[in-house]
C-alpha cells in the first residue's frame, strides 16, 4: 500500500486520523525506553503489569503502536499490553458502560481518542492527568493545544478548512466569511451532517462569538436564512461524493472541508480542488492520547511512558509523513510536500480554530431542527 492510500483512514469526518508515534530512547543517552523516571515508580510496577491500549483499526493504523509496544516491553520484560482496535464511535460507549460497572478495570487504559470523544470524556470524567515527569513530551505542544491539568496529550489534527474549484476560482478565499461573498453565489455547497461544517459555527466565530452566545447564533442563523433566500447555496451533503462529484462537475466551487481529503483528490486523483486555510482559523479536529481513570498507579505510570514515546519528535516525524497527519508538536520533521500544504503551516496550526465541542453537541439537536427550517427549507436542490 502506498503512503498516500493510507490517507483514505478518515477523509470523511477525520475522527480516526493516524496517531503519530515516537520513542524517547533515541533522543536520550542513559534513559530507559519510555522515557525519564524521576517522578519515581509507584507500588506495583516492577512486577506484572497489564494493559489494554485502544488503536484506530484499519490503514496501517496499527502498525507503529505494535512497534512500540514491542520497543517497550522488551526492555520492560514485566509489561504486558493488549491491543483494542476499532473507533471511538464504537469505543467509547463500551468504556462508559464498563466505568459504572466495574469502575476499578476500565476497558481500555490508554490510547488514541479524538477531540468528541475527549469532549464526552470531560463530561465523563474519564480522564487522568499525565504527569510530566513521565511525560515530559508535553512540553513541546502548541500552546493552543494543551489541554487543562495535562489531562491528555494533543498529538495532531485534521484541519478543517476551505475547499475551492481551482478550474473556475483563481483568486482563494481566504476567509470563512467567504461562504456569503457574491462571486459563489449559486456555487456554495455546505454539510447537513455537522455545524462545524455547515457555516453555521465558523460564521458564529468569523462575526466574533462563540457557540455558547445566544444572540450569535441567532445573528449567524439570520445571515445563513438570508443567504439561502437569496440564492447562494447550491446544495447540502452528507459524504464525500454529494461535494466532490459536484466540484469534479464544476457545479459547486466553495465548501467547507477536510485537508487530508483535499490532498488525495488534488495530488493523487489529479482533480480540480484547492484548500485554504482562512484567516479565523482552519477547524482543528484534534487527536489526543489520554490514560483512561481507573487503572492502577502502575498502570498509568507504564502508560504514560509508552504515551510519552507515542509523542518523541522521531516517531511523530515518521508517522506524520507517513500518514499526513498535521502535527500539533513543535520542530517536527515534515517532508517538504507536506511543510509546503496551507494546513501544515506553523501559523496554521498554531492558529487553530479551537471549537466548544461539548456545546455544541449539546445544541445539536436544536441547531439541527433550526438549520433545516431556517436555511435548508429555502434551497431548491
Amino acid at each position: 500500500m502506498s503512503r498516500r492510500q493510507f490517507l483514505q483512514r478518515s477523509a470523511a469526518l477525520g475522527i480516526s486520523t493516524t496517531a503519530a508515534l515516537s520513542f524517547l530512547a533515541a533522543c536520550g543517552g542513559g534513559s530507559p525506553v519510555g522515557g525519564p523516571t524521576s517522578g519515581g515508580k509507584p507500588a506495583g510496577a516492577d512486577g506484572p503489569v497489564k494493559l489494554t491500549f485502544f488503536v484506530y483499526v484499519g490503514a496501517n493504523q496499527g502498525v507503529v503502536p505494535r512497534e512500540v509496544m514491542a520497543e517497550y516491553t522488551k526492555a520492560n520484560p514485566n509489561v504486558t499490553m493488549e491491543l483494542f482496535e476499532g473507533t471511538n464511535a464504537e469505543t467509547y460507549p463500551k468504556m462508559v458502560a464498563a466505568k459504572k460497572t466495574t469502575p476499578d478495570q476500565p476497558l481500555i487504559n490508554f490510547g488514541y481518542f479524538n477531540a468528541d470523544v475527549t469532549a464526552k470524556g470531560d463530561v465523563d470524567d474519564m480522564w487522568e492527568s499525565l504527569d510530566p515527569a513521565n511525560v515530559p513530551t508535553l512540553g513541546n505542544v502548541y500552546d493552543s493545544f494543551k489541554r487543562k491539568d495535562n489531562k491528555g496529550i494533543a498529538w495532531g489534527m485534521v484541519g478543517v478548512g476551505l475547499m475551492y474549484n481551482t478550474d473556475n476560482v483563481k483568486t482563494p478565499p481566504s476567509s470563512w466569511m467567504d461562504f456569503w461573498d457574491p462571486r459563489f453565489k449559486g456555487r456554495l455547497a455546505l454539510s447537513r451532517g455537522g455545524h462545524y461544517l455547515s457555516g453555521l459555527v465558523t460564521t458564529i466565530r468569523a462575526q466574533g462569538g462563540k457557540e455558547s452566545d445566544a444572540a450569535a447564533t441567532d445573528k449567524a442563523f439570520k445571515l445563513m436564512s438570508d443567504q439561502a433566500k437569496s440564492g447562494q447555496i447550491r446544495l447540502f451533503y452528507l459524504s464525500n461524493d454529494q461535494v466532490k462529484q459536484p466540484m469534479i462537475r464544476g457545479e459547486v466551487w466553495l465548501s467547507g472541508w477536510f485537508n487530508s481529503s483535499v490532498d488525495i483528490w488534488a495530488n493523487q486523483e489529479k482533480g480540480p480542488f484547492g484548500y485554504a486555510a482562512p484567516k479565523e482559523g482552519q477547524v482543528a479536529f484534534t487527536i489526543y492520547h489520554h490514560v483512561v481513570k481507573g487503572s492502577t498507579p502502575a498502570q498509568k505510570y507504564h502508560a504514560e511512558r509508552v504515551i510519552n514515546m507515542l509523542n518523541d519528535k522521531k516517531w511523530l516525524s515518521r508517522y506524520c509523513n507517513l500518514t499526513h497527519s498535521i502535527p500539533t508538536a513543535k520542530d517536527i520533521d515534515l517532508e517538504p510536500d507536506l511543510a509546503n500544504q496551507e494546513a501544515f503551516k506553523t501559523r496554521n496550526i498554531e492558529g487553530a480554530m479551537q471549537l466548544d465541542w461539548p456545546t455544541i453537541a449539546a445544541k445539536n439537536a436544536d441547531w439541527n431542527d433550526r438549520f433545516n427550517k431556517e436555511v435548508v427549507a429555502f434551497v431548491q436542490q
